[in-house]
């Protein structure tokens, strides 16, 4: 584990040495990504001669988004009856070096068919949805599952649903039975329902509860996972890439060398385009680091007296408090290391000043269980070591005075020195687009855009201290309260 472990600080600390990669190096990082994957098709290293073929060509979404012939999925499930071989879809390879990915388009009209063959021939378990049906008044997937008492039958395919629910604000989870030759299978559907076309998640928590919940349902079984968002390039790599790093973490490989210009450049030879935007590609960035700064936090000996005693250490005198949405979703038991699904870094949020007991200022309005809505993941309160080294905590009792007009006690923003590359924290702890993303009509060839990209703010460490409980003296941060 200290091997991987030091590998990971390795990572963080060239990050730092680098400025947090600012924007200008990001930019650079991936046009040198985008002109390595252009220069394969020119060379011959990636064809796509199969998506060229004209029975074929009408079962891409997108023209120019087609399959490399080295690492595409061939079915062969009812050949015989007279369906061809193709879908626009590939395999990618996972930590371990298995076909643990296929990524894939939304399904048009005329593939439905296709899309199921591919999951029951490859004994998929867990579908992971990063799209909606229907975004910016254009249509990105065809439904390929069934609605409540509505039964979907797609050539020799029974689908159903048997359970619907709420994985938490962002995320559905449906199960479905599926039935082909009078053996039924279950499958389950994780949809992301508000990951924008033209931009990244808010902030990466509800995607690591995503991944995490793919993991419990997926079990030790065979069989890839199966992502998809609408041309199943963008946004489906950014979810192969996080869950290919959530894998280093949990088997201890991280090499000593480790790059995420390797990983997504390697995943781009394997499928077309896989994290399809430099904003993508920056939230990755983020994302990687706050799981490895986690991963080195869990195994401390600190946070793993916190985590056996149950209560926080007298040193920083604050409290662990964990978000409900999280706890709601059941994990499987720890298989006895000190790193384990469950401690795969969860965004934290606090805030300034003293705000009123038991207020952890919710990130949206809250829908009660009875009223069938989603709840809201409320923000989580930390040790302050969870901040790392660098981090400026900016308030009103804190730091400098608060800026005029500032209401005594209120949420000020912070910024984290020496990573000047990531987005500037804001309030609340999600990224938030600096500016609206400009909607352009897209064409027929067009997809996800790239030119309407938004800019993507970060996540906010605000500190709120808690008093410190039993008869020690409290610690020195109270001389400044």
């Amino acid at each position: 584990m200290s091997r991987s472990l030091d590998a990971a600080r390795s990572f963080l600390e060239r990050l730092e040495a680098q400025g947090g990669r600012e924007g200008a190096v990001l930019a650079g990082e991936f046009s040198d990504i985008q002109a390595r994957s252009a220069s394969w098709k020119t060379h011959g290293v990636c064809s796509t001669e199969a998506g060229c073929q004209p029975g074929n060509a009408r079962k891409n979404r997108y023209k120019d988004v087609l399959p490399y012939d080295q690492t595409r999925v061939v079915l062969s499930l009812l050949r015989e009856e007279g369906h061809g071989d193709y879908i626009n879809g590939n395999f990618i390879r996972g930590a371990d070096g298995s076909q643990a990915y296929i990524a894939t388009q939304g399904p048009l009209p005329h593939t439905l068919l296709d899309f199921w063959r591919l999951v029951w021939e490859f004994r998929v378990k867990v579908i992971l949805m990063a799209c909606q049906e229907t975004e910016n008044g254009r249509k990105r997937c065809e439904r390929y599952w069934a609605q409540e008492h509505e039964p979907l039958q797609i050539g020799l395919f029974c689908i159903t649903l048997t359970n619907e629910k709420w994985l938490n604000a962002d995320i559905m989870l449906r199960t479905l039975k599926v039935t082909f030759q009078k053996e039924s299978r279950s499958v389950h559907q994780l949809q992301f329902m508000s990951w924008p076309d033209h931009g990244v998640p808010s902030s990466p928590d509800h995607m690591l509860a995503m991944v995490e919940e793919a993991h419990r349902l997926q079990g030790s079984g065979p069989g890839p996972l199966c992502v998809h968002c609408s041309a199943g390039c963008g946004r489906t790599g950014v979810l192969c890439v996080v869950d290919y790093v959530r894998q280093l973490l949990l088997t201890q490989t991280i090499p000593s060398n480790f790059s995420l210009f390797d990983v997504v450049l390697e995943m781009r030879r394997q499928r077309p385009s896989a994290v399809q935007t430099k904003e993508q590609y920056s939230f990755l960035y983020h994302t990687v680091a706050q799981m490895f700064r986690s991963a080195i936090q869990n195994a401390s000996p600190s946070y793993q007296n916190l985590k056996e005693n149950g209560a926080p250490l007298y040193d920083d005198a604050l409290s662990l408090r964990t978000s409900p949405s999280l706890l709601a979703i059941p994990r499987p038991p720890s298989p006895g290391g000190v790193l384990s699904s469950s401690t795969i870094c969860w965004p934290f949020v606090l805030s300034l000043g003293s705000p009123p007991p038991g207020d952890f200022y919710p990130s949206g309005p809250t829908a009660s269980a009875s009223e069938g809505g989603p709840r809201r993941a409320r923000p989580l309160a930390v040790p302050a070591c969870l901040s790392g080294p660098g981090v400026e905590a900016r308030g009103p009792a804190l730091g400098p005075p608060s800026p005029a007009g500032a209401a005594p006690g209120s949420p000020t923003r912070g910024r984290i020195s020496g990573l000047r590359g990531l987005p500037e924290l804001s309030r609340g702890g999600r990224f938030l687009p600096a500016a609206p993303a400009e909607q352009s009509p897209a064409g027929s060839g067009a997809y996800e855009d790239v030119a309407g990209g938004v800019q993507a703010g970060g996540l906010g460490f605000n500190l709120r201290i808690g008093r410190p409980k039993g008869p020690r003296d409290p610690p020195a941060e109270w001389t400044r309260v």
